[in-house]
């Protein structure tokens, strides 16, 4: 049973367990994931505590092993959200990755992409996990 002199000592646990907790939720979400797709679909996702510092390490990881980055990474800090990576050939070779909470929305917006830049002769080259940046 609470009494008076309790009720502010049960307050104030209360109060910081609510921060605690929020404190938390806030940290899991401070995590990105970027992928900067390549012609060699080598690319891999990489994460960091925030979107340009994501962007700008996919750039880095894929420029160890290609000379054929893209400029534009796609990121989201969404760790269930899926990459779905494209090139195409017409007017001139180039790749892109977007992203979405599924795998045919992270399609339908690359192909938009390509679309929106007159793009064609386009193919899909693969799909990778935000969280945990597995192919597939």
């Amino acid at each position: 049973m609470l009494t008076r002199a309790s009720a502010p000592l049960t307050f104030v646990a209360l109060a910081l367990l609510t921060i605690t907790t929020m404190s938390r939720e806030a940290a899991a979400q401070d995590r990105w994931a970027a992928i900067a797709p390549n012609l060699e679909n080598s690319s891999t996702v990489v994460w960091a505590t925030s979107k340009d510092q994501a962007k700008k390490l996919a750039v880095l990881a894929c420029k160890q092993f290609s000379s054929t980055c893209a400029d534009s990474p796609a990121s989201t800090n969404g760790m269930d959200h899926v990459f779905a990576v494209m090139c195409c050939t017409d007017p001139k070779t180039g790749c892109a990755a977007a992203v979405g909470s599924t795998r045919e929305i992270a399609l339908k917006e690359v192909k938009r992409l390509f679309n929106e830049g007159g793009y064609a002769q386009c193919s899909l080259k693969s799909y990778f996990k935000a969280g945990t940046g597995e192919k597939g």
